[in-house]
């Protein structure tokens, strides 16, 4: 794939484990990564760079993904941004209000890598 074609994912996650994890899986897959642990920084980089997907934690410190999704949409920054759930955090209701907040999809952790990777590739192709 040619570097202007890469697509770009961040992702957001409190966990330096889950983020070099979700590095290697994804750059080995040919998409560009950044890797942001603060949902703050987040917000910041979805709104100045436009990312083709985010791949977004629940439970984090200061703001949630929760938070993060909600903030997304006040913001009204690129509402068609998908946004795909990677929790340790699953239960019906979060991911209903996951869903209901916008989000693509939900994945638990542990992530099951090509059934991951085939749900990225569908989301940001």
């Amino acid at each position: 794939m040619a570097q202007l074609d890469r697509k770009k994912i961040l992702v957001v996650d409190d966990s330096e484990t889950n983020l070099l994890l979700l590095r290697a899986v994804l750059e080995d897959a040919g998409y560009e990564v950044k890797l942001i642990n603060d949902s703050y920084q987040a917000v910041k980089y979805v709104e100045e760079q436009q990312p083709d997907l985010v791949l977004l934690d629940l439970l984090m410190p200061g703001m949630d993904g929760f938070e993060f999704m909600i903030q997304l949409n006040e913001e009204n920054t690129r509402l068609s941004l998908p946004i795909i759930v990677v929790t340790a955090y699953d239960s019906r209701d979060n991911t209903q209000k996951a869903m209901d907040l916008g989000a693509t999809d939900v994945i638990n952790k542990p992530i099951d890598i090509s059934d991951f990777l085939s749900k990225v590739e569908q989301i940001v192709n």
